[in-house]
Formats: structure tokens, sequence, C-alpha cells
């Protein structure tokens, strides 16, 4: 994460993302070889697998009644962000939810997410 900013990056990525711009945060803050995981499932590895998920999970939400940010922490080169969620998903079914992004963060850009819910 970069030195000067972590909490500027952190708080930018968190209002694209509820803000409805979450492939915008994507594009901007994650890094190449950036690999992401949703609870103890086998990571997704590269920024074009993890955008392509990001794509077709975002294309199937349905209806969204509640996206927020319940709050953050940053401690050192990493940040924990809890989302509160109720959303319908063509696939998932209603997610009505909190959910913990546990970020890796290093040179200004997320290099591990994992998806805690």
């Amino acid at each position: 994460m970069n030195a000067e900013t972590p909490k500027t990056a952190v708080e930018d990525l968190i209002a694209k993302v509820v803000g409805g711009k979450a492939l915008d945060a994507f594009d901007r803050y994650y890094a190449d070889d950036v690999t992401m995981q949703e609870n103890e499932q086998p990571p997704r590895v590269g920024k074009a697998a993890c955008r392509a998920f990001e794509v077709d999970f975002l294309s199937k939400i349905k209806a969204v009644r509640t996206y927020v940010c319940d709050g953050y922490v940053i401690s050192g080169n990493k940040a924990f962000i809890v989302y509160r969620i109720d959303a319908d998903h063509a696939d998932w079914g209603t997610l009505k939810m909190s959910e913990v992004a546990i970020q890796e963060w290093s040179n200004g850009k997320v290099v591990h997410e994992k998806f805690v819910y």
C-alpha cells in the first residue's frame, strides 16, 4: 500500500464499491497478479480471471436493498472492510449477510483479497 495514503486509497475503494462502481475500483486498485478468494474456496488468480468473475457476479444482481460499509481497519499492509449486503442474485439467491473483505496491499494495489461471510 502506498505509505502516504493507505487510508485515502481504502476509503476511495469503499466509496466506489458501495456507490455501484465496483469495476472502476477493481481496475484502479487491484494488481495484475491479484488473487481473490471466497471463504475457503480455491483462489482465483490474476487480474483477468478475477475481473471476469466480478463482471459475471455483478451482471446477475437483480435487486439491491442494502450495500453499505459498516467500517474498516487498516493495519500495516492489510485492510479489513466490513460490508453489509441485502441483495438478490440470479445464481446465489438472496444475499443477506455481513462480509469481511481482508485485503493485502502492495505498492498501492490489492495483491490478495479474501471474502469471509
